[in-house]
């Protein structure tokens, strides 16, 4: 598990936090208001965007994983909805429109130390905008199940590792790739 990062001070008041039982655990809490610090995780929305039986990855500009492929995708803020941040991690990534078709699947366990405790994995078809890598991306492509580069991330390895069995699987990989499916079939993608 990576390391979490202490918390001393009440974020509240500024009183330096004590350690003390709270809610059946030990926790950092303030002597003087009352607040209790409960160690949250971090959330990330990445999408799995499919056109004629190959899967959009986005190349790393920056490390962890500098180099390296993997799904597009970024943490959720804070009462952001996480379709809204998978939506939103397209646009800024790779300048394109995407429209989230399902959710697929849940992953937990943090790839490093500044990584996501959660991982929520939606499929999702173009509609719009123009390729143009930004954000924390220098590169953005398709490939086919047998062309996979250098992936990134523990979560994305075994995301497009399932994909690629389901591929052989059924020949194709338009449409569902053997996650849960939470919606109807999705509208073919506009070439990009």
């Amino acid at each position: 598990m990576a390391r979490q990062y202490p918390i001393n001070f009440c974020p509240v008041c500024a009183e330096r936090l004590e350690r003390r039982e709270k809610h059946g655990a030990m926790r950092p809490v303030c002597p003087s208001c009352s607040f209790v610090h409960f160690c949250d995780p971090k959330v990330a929305a990445i999408t799995l965007i499919e056109r004629e039986g190959q899967v959009l990855l986005a190349r790393r500009a920056m490390n962890p994983a500098k180099g390296r492929w993997t799904l597009p995708g970024g943490f959720v803020e804070c009462e952001e909805d996480p379709r809204d941040t998978a939506v939103r991690e397209c646009r800024e990534e790779l300048g394109l429109k995407v429209e989230i078709t399902r959710l697929m699947d849940l992953y937990y366990g943090k790839a490093h130390d500044s990584g996501a405790d959660i991982v929520i994995l939606y499929a999702g078809r173009l509609v719009g905008g123009a390729p143009a890598p930004g954000d924390d991306v220098d590169a953005i492509a398709f490939f086919g199940p047998k062309e996979l580069p250098e992936l990134a991330f523990a979560s994305t390895r075994q995301i497009l590792g399932q994909w690629q069995v389901q591929s052989k699987a059924v020949g194709t990989v338009s449409g569902e790739i053997g996650y849960r499916d939470r919606g109807g079939e999705p509208e073919s993608d506009p070439t990009v």
